[in-house]
């Protein structure tokens, strides 16, 4: 029987390292549909083609800013995860995703006003783990005109992985907590996660550990949280915070985001902590 440590280090880790494994690599490949939707049939719309289309039962919820899209599944690690280091997401479920986010981008791109954020939250209705994946509604408009590659469409999901006991049984979505995502909050994650994703690249994971990548929008703050060791030595010497600098930068000036004060980069590990003003960011080119 698998061991399965939900709360553990490295589930989280895979949450923030491979979430591409379920991004999509065919959103910008669809061919957009010319027919439009009215803003109050989207809900309806998607429970209805995945259930016509895919025959997956899934539940809609709407904010004012996000379509949430509830899908009950039997599972969602894979039966080997914890065994083989490369078995993480099961097949069956990465399938069954990537029919519901193709639904929604086919729904979101021909509607007349979408909302501004999706989030679909799969959940393992046996052992109880939630996974969320959120996604921005320009940002699909962008990748199916072609402003924006796949590649960069996939790393701008936001991705959460967590032990969630309410969801055991729960195949109507009644333990979600719908909420409006907003902006910040998504910038936030999305750069905490795109700093982990880029110290798990090829040519920097031999020299470093990441042990932690944490973002949050707090009183007009976005404050990043950090833990990464260096555990051998570069060939040429790597900034760390830089490296981390650059990706905020673009992260903020990609989404043109202004209505912020200040940066603050904190080192977990040994306390050391970098404030940056809204102004000193903008004043920083995009590497």
């Amino acid at each position: 029987m698998m061991r399965l440590k939900i709360s553990s280090r490295n589930l989280v880790k895979h949450a923030l390292l491979f979430n591409l494994l379920i991004c999509l690599n065919l959103i910008g490949c669809q061919n957009p549909t010319q027919s439009t939707y009215k803003e109050e049939e989207i809900p309806s719309l998607v429970k209805k083609i995945c259930k016509e289309e895919y025959n997956l039962d899934v539940t809609t919820k709407r904010t004012t800013t996000t379509l949430w899209i509830y899908a009950p599944l039997n599972r969602i690690l894979d039966k080997e995860y914890g065994i083989k280091e490369d078995k993480i997401f099961d097949e069956e479920m990465v399938d069954k995703l990537r029919n519901i986010l193709t639904t929604i981008g086919r729904v979101l791109i021909s509607s007349d006003y979408a909302p501004e954020f999706f989030a679909l939250l799969a959940s393992d209705i046996n052992l109880g783990i939630d996974y969320t994946l959120i996604g921005n509604a320009l940002d699909i408009k962008k990748s199916y005109a072609n402003f924006i590659p796949w590649t960069e469409y996939n790393r701008r999901y936001v991705i959460r992985l967590k032990a969630a006991p309410e969801a055991i049984g729960d195949k109507t979505g009644t333990h979600i907590q719908a909420y409006d995502i907003k902006l910040p909050e998504f910038l936030a994650e999305q750069m905490a996660q795109r700093i982990g994703a880029r110290f798990n690249e090829e040519d920097l994971k031999e020299y470093f550990k990441i042990e932690k990548s944490d973002g949050k929008f707090l009183n007009n703050t976005f404050i990043l949280e950090y833990s990464i060791q260096q555990i051998s030595k570069p060939n040429k010497e790597i900034n760390i915070k830089e490296e981390m600098l650059n990706i905020i930068t673009y992260c903020i000036k990609t989404y043109d985001f202004k209505d912020f004060s200040m940066l603050e980069l904190t080192d977990s590990t040994t306390g050391d902590k970098l404030t940056l003003s809204n102004a000193a960011i903008w004043a920083r080119p995009i590497d």
